[in-house]
């Protein structure tokens, strides 16, 4: 079953546009990391090469292959590096060969941020001279990384974080505990994605560690401060989780302090910890150690020396 959790918006404009026969030849879903995008364009792709009768119908065998992956007129190009020309003109290629299975095909772009200008100029040359049997799907986090004649021919979804409520609902139906499933759906900052992560147990354990982490930084002195450093130096593959968990627990002492209502922290499981901190830390306190952790993040992301910049953030936070 294809299932998109909320976009409801998303889903009744693709849903008009099939029904009074204005599909765009090609689509941009911008969205946050982890919300949905890809399952989106299976949605997209089912809609277009679904057999059945109500689309998408998720048993006839075009809908079996699109979600096993197999399906030989849906395409999808990604990389973990910036995607070049030559990634590009491949995609050309794919656009040009007729479908094997029916009469239209379907091929998505994932990360488009991280086309280069050479490969956009090609792209857009074949969103110029659109082929009726074949729909681009492009997926990409900063819609202003592509160039506005991309964007002119595209039909552009905006992808939405889901209420709260909806992702607990959908983790408890597929058999998570109710406690396990309230708890990664405040995290989740409404994104389906970062839910899932909060469950995997190795990103639970990185979460504890991370706390008492920051907890020994909040009360070390300027002999123990440095302590922390081999922390950070084992976890510098996972530096952004390590500074997310970081800054929303700082936000919830922040917001506790100020309001008192523990309904609307995330980090609700830890909420006596989270209290015992509002004693040790003042608003101001909290705002600048944020403030310091933001600016290392910074400096990582612009490549400077990375144990420097830990040693350089733990002993500001120490100084404030």
């Amino acid at each position: 079953m294809f299932e998109v959790l909320g976009q409801e918006y998303a889903k009744n404009a693709i849903k008009s546009m099939y029904d009074n026969n204005k599909m765009s030849h090609a689509f941009i879903i911008q969205g946050p990391d982890g919300i949905g995008k890809s399952i989106f364009a299976d949605y997209i792709a089912s809609m277009i090469l679904c057999r059945g009768s109500k689309k998408p119908c998720s048993e006839c065998t075009s809908c079996k292959k699109i979600q096993s992956g197999i399906h030989p007129d849906y395409k999808i190009i990604s990389s973990s590096k910036s995607i070049g020309i030559d990634v590009i003109r491949k995609l050309i290629d794919d656009v040009n060969i007729k479908p094997y299975e029916g009469d239209k095909k379907v091929i998505v772009i994932k990360g488009a941020d991280k086309i280069t200008i050479e490969g956009q100029n090609a792209l857009l040359k074949t969103l110029e001279e659109p082929l009726k049997d074949t729909t681009i799907i492009i997926l990409l986090e900063n819609i202003n990384s592509i160039l506005d004649t991309i964007i002119s021919r595209c039909q552009v979804l905006r992808l939405g974080r889901v209420e709260r409520d909806k992702i607990q609902e959908y983790l408890i139906k597929r058999g998570v505990e109710y406690k396990k499933a309230k708890t990664a759906a405040c995290l989740s900052d409404g994104i389906l994605g970062n839910a899932l992560k909060y469950l995997d147990d190795k990103y639970a354990a990185l979460r504890m560690e991370t706390l008492k982490t920051l907890r020994d930084i909040i009360r070390a002195d300027e002999v123990k401060i440095l302590d922390s450093v081999d922390f950070f130096l084992s976890q510098k593959e996972n530096i952004d989780s390590v500074f997310d968990i970081m800054l929303s627990i700082l936000r919830d002492i922040s917001v506790l302090k100020i309001t008192k209502n523990e309904d609307i922290v995330m980090n609700s499981d830890i909420y006596e910890i989270l209290n015992e901190e509002c004693k040790v830390l003042s608003i101001d306190r909290i705002n600048k150690i944020i403030n310091i952790i933001n600016s290392a993040r910074k400096n990582i992301d612009n490549y400077l020396n990375y144990q420097l910049t830990i040693e350089d953030m733990l002993l500001n936070i120490q100084e404030v």
